[in-house]
């Protein structure tokens, strides 16, 4: 385990859980957290650590490609899932409180991550789309070569031909719009991040000074916004949250032996930070209407007490669903390959 890479995975989730705290200030009219413009650089930082953690969990491992994506679903799909019925039960009792922000919201698509342009049950879920499409391009390479050099050489260069062709087609219906999306480079920066890691050992002042950049980046966005460019999100929020990430993941030696309390606080958040991202939307809507019928709107309270109610119900999310879901489906997994081993014996 990286224990970096859980810290940032903390970071990551409350950055967006900040963002969503934001949005229902705005809608209550009690101002929380207006000055805070840059939480969507957490799904940045989502994508690149992903684009790594696939490099680091299949390098120097014979693994299929239906292994690769029979593992990849296990581990995303039944928390998911099962999040999404309950939505779903409360789409068919009160729509209202389902994406109360509007818009057309599928059923069938939010089960399946279907980017068709329509909102999913759990809005979150949009991110996963993404997800499962680089897991896709990965198996791709995972099928065709053994070499790694050669397979994260191949997935980076797909994504920039895929991403190229966004720039040049300038798609403006949803599904081609997914294909050819420049959100896509993320991924293929964690990729990036695993090959610098692997060969170059960045000095601690070097690992420093890039999180200080990235920092100062994101700072400088928040302030004064973005500029258009090619490429938009990726070059002005996907760069800074790279920085930041290549740093700290350089720094894995002191994140390993920190004893501090606020360090074990984020990589906690981060064990927890799949079940937070998915149920603080469950938490946000009702304690954010509890506290208007109580009168209780003051900035700072609203956005403690939602953001304390967030984080406690992703560690109890965690605790009590994902980790038992997750012993389940691995135990499944396990019991098909014996099966499929034992019929190969057989045979």
């Amino acid at each position: 385990m990286f224990y970096s890479i859980q810290f940032l995975r903390g970071i990551a989730a409350l950055m967006v859980v900040l963002t969503h705290i934001a949005h229902k200030g705005q809608q209550y009219g009690t101002g929380s957290l207006n000055w805070f413009h840059v939480g969507g650089n957490g799904v940045d930082l989502f994508f690149i650590i992903s684009g790594f953690i696939m490099c680091v969990t299949t390098h120097n491992k014979k693994i299929t490609l239906l292994n690769f994506l029979l593992h990849r679903v296990i581990r995303i799909i039944p928390l998911y899932w099962l999040l999404s019925l309950a939505a779903l039960i409360i789409f068919l009792v009160a729509p209202q409180m389902v994406n109360s922000s509007g818009g057309k919201t599928g059923i069938i698509q939010s089960f399946f991550l279907i980017p068709d342009g329509v909102k999913f049950l759990i809005q979150n879920g949009w991110t996963l789309s993404y997800e499962f499409y680089y897991y896709l391009i990965f198996s791709v390479f995972i099928f065709l070569t053994d070499i790694r050099s050669i397979r994260y050489l191949g997935v980076s260069l797909t994504i920039l031909l895929l991403s190229g062709m966004g720039l040049i087609l300038q798609p403006t219906t949803p599904f081609p719009a997914f294909l050819f999306s420049n959100m896509l480079l993320e991924f293929m920066l964690g990729v990036l991040g695993f090959v610098i890691i692997s060969n170059i050992k960045l000095s601690k002042i070097s690992a420093c000074l890039m999180i200080m950049l990235g920092l100062t980046w994101v700072t400088y966005n928040n302030v004064y916004g973005t500029p258009d460019l090619p490429f938009g999100k990726v070059v002005t929020s996907g760069l800074p949250m790279f920085l930041i990430f290549l740093g700290a993941l350089s720094l894995e030696p002191w994140f390993a032996t920190s004893h501090g309390w606020l360090v074990r606080a984020f990589e906690q958040i981060g064990n927890s930070s799949y079940s937070l991202y998915l149920v603080h939307p469950f938490i946000l809507s009702p304690v954010a209407l509890i506290l208007k019928k109580l009168g209780l709107l003051s900035p700072a309270l609203f956005t403690v007490v939602l953001l304390s109610g967030a984080v406690i119900s992703g560690l109890l999310t965690y605790r009590f669903i994902e980790k038992p879901l997750g012993r389940l489906t691995q135990r499944w997994g396990k019991n098909r390959a014996a099966k499929k081993n034992g019929a190969q014996v057989v045979n």
